[in-house]
């Protein structure tokens, strides 16, 4: 995403703010009595870091609180939510957690999970459709035509927010698959493999359509395949993997929050009814998440735990079939 867009979104996202109604107070009075902080563990930029920025200027109104989003890259996101698992269960930290870390992770990199293993769902924030994307120096075409392009190279690589990410768990189900060669190039986030794709440093990746679309807009991305079945209304001629024979068991981008073990069930239920408020506004929906092509979600934390609980026992098979589990190492 480049600076003048990211200026651009996060100025449309506080003009919808600045609409959103005056909203019930918690049941709950006593929380939340300080501030409180999310933890992104994930550089700014991102469409993780756009989305809470955004969720956190509504919270403010809706819970009387400054809320902090507080970046903590590194380590594929664990040396941020290692550090919300170990904060006090008090309310006033939080922590922002995608599909990757909590559903394919515990197979992938069991190590590193159980760093922070403890986190309490507390509520999905959103979803997104995904794009598969390659830098202008692949020849233009689908995904199928630009497997055909990389067959018998040596010089192919694809970027990814890191060791155990979906960029890398469907770029070597891909190689299996095709029996294809591609060198795997892991960065501290999906903004930096996105760049280095535009770049042409790496030649495939995939993202969030809403980090990809700026630069597919402007030439400098290829779309090459939409997860999932369907097509996307902003990608009319760029088919779904389903519709190019690729049978790959995920969908797209979700994001959630989530909070240190222990945090009383009050609280928890209590910051997912504040964040189901903001993200279901319309105001919220047409000014922040339309445009960046998000679904706002804020189910309750049962609700959020039964899909984690769900999509963990299929990334399990994920993991087997890319062949990247300890095991394997």
């Amino acid at each position: 995403m480049t600076r003048n867009r990211a200026t651009l979104t996060r100025r449309a996202m506080l003009a919808g703010l600045a609409t959103l109604p005056a909203l019930p107070a918690l049941a709950q009075s006593d929380w939340p009595r300080r501030p409180m902080r999310i933890i992104v563990p994930q550089p700014p930029g991102g469409n993780l870091d756009i989305l809470v920025r955004a969720i956190a200027e509504g919270l403010r109104a809706e819970l009387g609180q400054p809320v902090v989003v507080e970046n903590r890259p590194g380590g594929n996101s664990v040396i941020g939510l290692e550090a919300c698992a170990q904060a006090a269960p008090d309310g006033t930290t939080f922590c922002a957690v995608n599909i990757e870390v909590m559903t394919t992770m515990p197979h992938a990199e069991p190590e590193l999970f159980a760093r922070f293993a403890s986190l309490l769902p507390i509520t999905q924030m959103a979803s997104a459709p995904s794009v598969l994307v390659s830098s202008p120096a692949v020849p233009p075409g689908t995904l199928k035509d630009a497997v055909a392009w990389a067959r018998g190279r040596r010089d192919v690589n694809y970027g990814s927010s890191g060791v155990g990410s979906a960029q890398q768990l469907l770029y070597e189900w891909l190689k299996a698959k095709e029996g294809i060669q591609m060198e795997h190039v892991p960065f501290r986030g999906i903004g930096d493999a996105i760049r280095e794709t535009v770049a042409d440093r790496v030649q495939f990746s995939y993202s969030a359509l809403a980090l990809a679309m700026p630069q597919i807009r402007a030439g400098r991305l290829r779309p090459l395949a939409m997860l999932g079945g369907t097509r996307h209304p902003e990608l009319p001629d760029t088919p779904s993997m389903r519709e190019l024979g690729y049978d790959y068991p995920y969908g797209g981008a979700w994001w959630g929050l989530s909070a240190p073990a222990n945090l009383p069930p009050a609280i928890q239920d209590g910051m997912a009814r504040a964040v189901r408020t903001v993200v279901t506004n319309e105001d919220f929906r047409a000014r922040v998440l339309a445009p960046n092509f998000f679904n706002g979600i804020g189910n309750t934390p049962a609700e959020f735990a039964e899909i984690i609980t769900r999509e963990r026992a299929a990334g399990a098979e994920l993991v087997r079939l890319s062949g990247i589990g300890p095991e394997r190492r």
